[in-house]
């Protein structure tokens, strides 16, 4: 596989400050059956980021994806026009599982230097080359978004494929590999889905949190929506792959663009 973009850097300050990453995480990747699992919501930068208010009920849909199929838990979830209760829920079975979130739209409006310093910070490239033919590096970058986000979680020692598996989010990264089986010195390979098709050319990030510190590498997908990352020579942490995919509006008065962010949240021993 050619890689496009390759880099490994150790985080010391924030980058740009819109690139906000947006993910999972649950008091325990490695819980025990029975046991009640607490969870939040993070957004932010390297991997730290706060605890994500929500607000004017952004949150779609929630669901729980066991061997035995999902349940929706979207009714559970406590939302307002200011905030968002995450629900602590109870392991009932073993096994691999997925807790997996969607939110509605949002908008927003940056500058131009702003829009485009996010775009090349992502490596939203088809969005810098459209605005660059078209005259619009000097128009103001209006944006509805959307969150895709995902964790994986091991109950007791029976792994399955699940991690594996389209979710139908419609940015959807998944694990080629299940992480909790994976043996050691092997890779991960993920695949990115954009309405359930291979992603090719999509900048993902690979974040490794431990010990107080963060590290990540870029890689960029190829004609087959995948790249690889060499995860279990790094050994004990908690691990986030991200990407991010705009597209060009159409039929729309108020933004000119929507853009998705996908990410799946999972530890390893």
């Amino acid at each position: 596989m050619k890689l496009r973009i390759f880099a490994l850097i150790f985080i010391s300050t924030a980058s740009i400050a819109l690139a906000h990453e947006f993910w999972i995480v649950p008091e325990d990747f490695f819980p025990e059956l029975g046991k009640k699992l607490n969870w939040k919501i993070q957004v932010g930068e390297d991997y730290m980021g706060e605890r994500w208010g929500g607000g004017s009920r952004r949150i779609e849909r929630l669901r729980l994806f066991t061997a035995n199929g999902q349940e929706d838990l979207t009714g559970t979830i406590e939302q307002s026009d200011q905030q968002v209760e995450a629900p602590a829920f109870t392991l009932e079975k073993s096994g691999t599982q997925m807790l997996v979130l969607e939110t509605n739209n949002s908008f927003i409006e940056l500058e131009p230097v702003k829009f485009e310093a996010y775009l090349k910070e992502d490596g939203l490239q088809l969005a810098l080359d459209y605005r660059q033919k078209n005259n619009e590096q000097q128009k103001v970058g209006r944006e509805f978004y959307r969150r895709c986000a995902k964790t994986i979680i091991q109950v007791g020692e029976q792994k399955n494929g699940l991690p594996t598996k389209p979710t139908g989010l419609d940015l959807d990264i998944i694990p080629l590999q299940n992480p909790y089986a994976m043996k050691r010195n092997s890779a991960l390979t993920c695949r990115i889905l954009y309405n359930q098709k291979p992603l090719a050319n999509a900048m993902v990030r690979c974040w490794r949190r431990v010990n107080g510190k963060t590290e990540v590498e870029f890689q960029q997908t190829d004609s087959k929506g995948e790249a690889t990352f060499e995860l279990t020579k790094k050994g004990k942490a908690a691990y986030m792959l991200s990407s991010v995919h705009m597209v060009r509006l159409a039929d729309s008065d108020k933004a000119d663009w929507q853009s998705l962010w996908g990410s799946v949240t999972f530890g390893m021993k």
